[in-house]
């Protein structure tokens, strides 16, 4: 390896002043471990390339604020009354009563469990709520900062680790920042982190990712400081930011094992001093998975199982087994890694084979690949322990593996696959690309001017990778477009079918949803939410019996769906429809004893009332639903106009206007 010749010309810097007898002396120094010595620094360069990460992050999702909510933004926001009651948030004082809250509503009870798991994140997100309402823009704002802050602890944290190695004095000039900054381009320009920002749900991912990375850059920053009061202060920030994270996300879990190991390997500290070091951080292990162990309990009855520990997000009704899901994980963990070197097969909701054997050709095939990567990253490692590179490089090819273990092994999940999942596991595999551009930018055995194609390489990655990036969430602009590029890379799932019916549902294109639930459901017969939206459409097409058949075979599959307002009312429209009044209004007064502000349940007895010539009853739900919310003109109008009918019994105007169906 070339050696950085010393410069004649160069200005010597002074001799440090010895440290005297009362001063705090550091914890490396304590412990007998290597003590960092810092080279001399050029402020300017941090600033540029901060100013460069904040620039492209801006210019590559500035222009999608305003593009609409989709998917599980409405199930896990929009439409999810635990999220916008702010008394949610003190859940810890009837923590039983709240682990079942979504359930006894007659909703997903993940939205219990999610809950409680993440309260910082939704915290995050009902500010916003509260700020600006569903507007999406400021949500995706707070989304584009976020990811901005991410690039920039890259940066930061890598940057200290490389000047913390006890080989640091031994790095070619300009590895420092070139590895560093190489890697916080290719995270913040690559088009997997599209789902973790334009999505806005998934700042779960984004913000746990920031207090991932918080933690660590605060923790090795910590060892940088000879006074103890700002090493506690460091220390005790590091550990709150962690708390914060596991607060946020399950997946910042594996922080405190990988400031151990990343103290072992990089720093060179002996284990027994780094195990002793992280105690504080290991500390918080037992955070998530009592939380996991006390929701569990409290939503089956104060019982303690392992097998509802671990199946807590589980599909309910077909749970995956967690043999099978272990197997099929390796084959996804291979596709993050082929989507991080070849994003053109991204996708919202992918559709993924069950595997349930090792000897599974794909499984086989992907253990190798994930072997061979291992194998030799860890041989670099061997050869060239004296090159901080190739620690960083081993270290970071760990993380990648140790930070998806959480979405990809430790608990099943309903989803075999999603892209958000490697937006922090993918950090270890830019580190280690960054490493590898180095250590080809400096090899002594080729020509010079192929050493400085690889800056040049390295900006044409970052370049493409951005304009992918454009190019994808411009597929985010408008829900129709999303859910047709899912439909194209995923035909064979139900529910991405159900998806871009409700898209065209909401343009006012009846017939194309009716078409698309109805492919749904030929996939699974048994999907009650395309059976649901299903009727609706054909209630909106004037088809009312076909309406109240679906009503009737989807309430058939499933009986609990006979008890969801939202199934019930629906089938007294289709009632109503087809001209059985009397059905249809026992079945809204029925909705109106359980939910009395019902405002549809009111609307739609009052048609029938009007549609009856019943005007005193008419009226009464009328005046009802002026309580419920401020009355607009067309309340007022329905109002006269009863009252009218009231005064003039003989006035059949009343009677003749048309029945309208939502």
């Amino acid at each position: 390896m070339a050696r950085r010749t010393p410069n004649p010309f160069k200005k010597q810097q002074p001799k440090r002043p010895e440290v005297c007898k009362t001063t705090a002396i550091p914890e490396a120094v304590a412990a007998n471990e290597s003590v960092f010595i810092a080279r001399p620094d050029r402020p300017w360069i941090h600033l540029v390339v901060a100013v460069t990460l904040a620039v492209l992050c801006a210019g590559l999702y500035a222009w999608t604020a305003d593009f609409p909510m989709e998917f599980d933004d409405h199930m896990y926001m929009k439409n999810n009354p635990i999220f916008k009651d702010a008394t949610s948030f003190n859940y810890p004082s009837r923590f039983t009563e709240f682990a079942n809250l979504a359930a006894k509503i007659g909703v997903d009870p993940d939205l219990s469990t999610n809950f409680i798991l993440r309260p910082v994140a939704y915290a995050s997100l009902h500010l916003n709520y509260l700020l600006s309402g569903f507007n999406p823009r400021w949500f995706r704002i707070v989304n584009i900062i976020i990811h901005t802050a991410n690039s920039i602890l890259i940066y930061g944290l890598l940057r200290l680790l490389l000047r913390r190695s006890p080989h640091s004095s031994a790095l070619p000039n300009g590895s420092s920042v070139f590895i560093p900054a190489t890697a916080a381009l290719l995270f913040v320009a690559h088009p997997l982190a599209t789902e973790s920002v334009t999505y806005i749900i998934q700042r779960f991912t984004s913000l746990s990712a920031l207090f991932y990375l918080l933690t660590l850059w605060l923790y090795f920053f910590s060892l940088n400081t000879v006074s103890m009061r700002h090493l506690w202060a460091l220390r005790t920030s590091a550990v709150l930011v962690l708390i914060l994270g596991m607060l946020t996300k399950e997946d910042v879990f594996t922080a405190p094992v990988m400031a151990v190991l990343i103290d072992r390997l990089v720093n060179g500290t002996r284990l027994i001093s780094a195990l002793k070091r992280g105690l504080p951080l290991l500390a918080c292990l037992p955070i998530i998975p009592g939380l996991v162990i006390l929701t569990s309990m409290a939503q089956h009855g104060g019982a303690f199982s392992l097998t509802s520990i671990f199946h807590i997000v589980n599909l309910r009704d077909q749970p995956i087994d967690h043999w099978h899901f272990i197997v099929t994980q390796i084959t996804v963990v291979w596709a993050y890694l082929q989507s991080i070197f070849w994003p053109v097969a991204l996708n919202i909701d992918p559709e993924w084979p069950l595997h349930r054997s090792l000897l599974e050709t794909p499984v086989l095939l992907a253990l190798a690949a994930l072997i061979t990567l291992i194998s030799g990253v860890w041989w670099m490692w061997r050869q060239s322990r004296s090159d901080a590179r190739c620690s960083v490089a081993f270290v970071f090819t760990l993380w990648f593996f140790i930070t998806v273990s959480i979405s990809s092994g430790l608990v099943p999940l309903p989803d075999l696959m999603a892209d958000h999942r490697s937006y922090l596991p993918s950090i270890g595999i830019f580190a280690l690309a960054a490493c590898l551009l180095d250590q080809l930018r400096n090899w002594s055995w080729q020509p010079i001017i192929i050493r400085r194609l690889v800056p040049a390489f390295a900006t044409l990655c970052i370049s493409t990778l951005a304009w992918t990036t454009c190019l994808r969430n411009e597929v985010w602009r408008t829900p129709i477009s999303l859910w047709k590029d899912t439909v194209a890379k995923s035909p064979g799932k139900y529910r991405t079918w159900v998806n871009l019916g409700s898209a065209y549902s909401n343009l006012g294109k009846e017939d194309e949803a009716v078409k698309c639930f109805q492919k749904s459901l030929h996939i699974e017969p048994r999907f009650g939410y395309a059976s649901f939206n299903l009727s609706n459409s054909l209630l909106r097409l004037g088809r009312p019996q076909e309406a109240l058949d679906t009503a009737a075979k989807m309430i058939e599959l499933n009986k609990a769906a006979g008890t969801q307002p939202d199934v019930v009312y629906t089938v007294g429209l289709s009632l109503a429809g087809v001209g059985r009044y009397d059905e249809a209004i026992a079945i809204f007064k029925r909705i109106l004893v359980v939910i009395p502000d019902h405002i549809n349940a009111h609307k739609a007895a009052a048609m029938i009332y009007r549609k009856t010539n019943n005007a005193q009853l008419a009226l009464q739900h009328y005046h009802a639903i002026a309580k419920i919310q401020p009355p607009d003109d067309g309340l007022l109008a329905d109002i006269r106009n009863a009252e009218a009918a009231l005064q003039s019994p003989t006035l059949n105007s009343f009677s003749n206007q048309n029945f309208r169906l939502r």
